[in-house]
């Protein structure tokens, strides 16, 4: 790749939708230095918990519906989405719900759960948590806890990797406050629709 290519991603969000707008606040503060070349922001999964209100009433799609509203352009769905509620929640989102079956590519880059031998781009960047670490034409991610932000960079032939911590401090994001609400109202909807079933 000619251009620097930064990879901004999170994992283990597992439900917690109050974490999403301080977190949406710190994304765009680590971004802010990473205005050279193409950045993708990507999520590694375990983005709901099925014990978690809402995850287990939207079979999953609660967390990943505010990540495409915080500008996501993949997630890793495997094991958070079964193969129907994928079918529902694609045809409503603009990010890539990436699992096995289903990788996504942009530009130069192919974003999929586990390494193919596809030689349809230049870099696969593997959203299954393993080690930072390019091998190759592949690029694999360190595992994070909720309210962490990887960046890993590829500038000259080189890797970059870091994690954020969020600040304790950081302030909410208004209108991913507003996104988080709705999701909250529409899974009450959808809970009181099907107690009513």
């Amino acid at each position: 790749m000619e251009k620097p290519l930064t990879i901004l991603y999170t994992h283990n969000i597992r439900g917690d939708l109050d974490l999403l707008p301080r977190l949406y606040t710190f994304i765009r503060q680590v971004r802010g230095e990473f205005a050279a070349g193409h950045v993708y922001l990507v999520d590694l999964g375990a983005s709901c918990d099925p014990a978690v209100w809402p995850c287990g009433v939207t079979q999953g799609r609660s967390t990943l519906i505010v990540l495409d509203g915080m500008g996501y352009h993949a997630a890793n769905v495997t094991g958070v989405l079964n193969p129907p509620s994928r079918a529902r929640l694609v045809e409503q989102v603009s990010m890539a719900l990436v699992d096995a079956a289903h990788p996504h590519t942009a530009q130069d880059v192919i974003f999929t759960a586990q390494k193919s031998a596809s030689g349809e781009a230049s870099l696969q960047v593997i959203l299954t948590p393993a080690t930072a670490a390019l091998d190759s034409d592949t690029l694999t991610l360190a595992a994070l806890d909720a309210g962490q932000v990887g960046v890993t960079r590829l500038e000259a032939g080189k890797l970059h990797h870091a994690i954020h911590t969020m600040p304790a401090g950081t302030r909410p994001d208004p209108t991913i406050s507003g996104a988080v609400d709705f999701v909250r109202a529409e899974a009450r909807y959808f809970e009181k629709k099907q107690r009513d079933d």
